[in-house]
């Protein structure tokens, strides 16, 4: 009974944080600039990434791998998203603060991470670029994380 209503309560919970429109995005983060010609104060070098692996991360998240391109910005143009045409999205998890400079990366199908199958909770302090984080990248598999040495983020355009 207890474990039934532990799943019932996470399961709410999970419900209530999935973020769907830009106007539920705005409402969590704060305004969000889509313009796309907008120049971000943090990692503005690249306008288009990809996202590749040979190991685990291509076998249990593949659909979270391939090419995104700038699509936005958080914080007042502090930080880029990046989104894939398949509807994923790099961006900052919902933890993430650049005012105390804590920046995870994730790649997921809303702004703001809920729901990541890929994520980055090593280089969590300071603000690193996606495509400069060399290592300890992760996906998930069945509710649990592995990490996947061979998933790269790399800066194409």
């Amino acid at each position: 009974m207890r474990f039934l209503l532990a799943t019932l309560l996470l399961a709410g919970a999970a419900s209530a944080f999935k973020l769907q429109s830009k106007e539920e995005v705005e409402k969590a983060f704060g305004k969000v600039n889509w313009d796309t010609n907008t120049k971000t104060i943090y990692c503005y070098q690249c306008t288009e990434i990809e996202i590749s692996s040979t190991g685990g991360a291509l076998t249990h998240q593949p659909m979270r791998l391939g090419r995104f391109s700038y699509a936005g910005s958080l914080w007042e143009n502090m930080i880029p998203l990046f989104k894939a045409a398949n509807g994923q999205y790099l961006t900052p998890d919902p933890m993430s603060n650049p005012i105390i400079y804590t920046l995870k990366w994730v790649v997921s199908e809303t702004v703001g991470g809920f729901n990541a199958g890929i994520q980055n909770n090593y280089y969590i302090d300071g603000l690193q670029c996606p495509w400069d984080i060399p290592n300890h990248w992760e996906y998930e598999y069945q509710r649990e994380w592995f990490e996947d040495p061979t998933l790269k983020i790399t800066c194409v355009q």
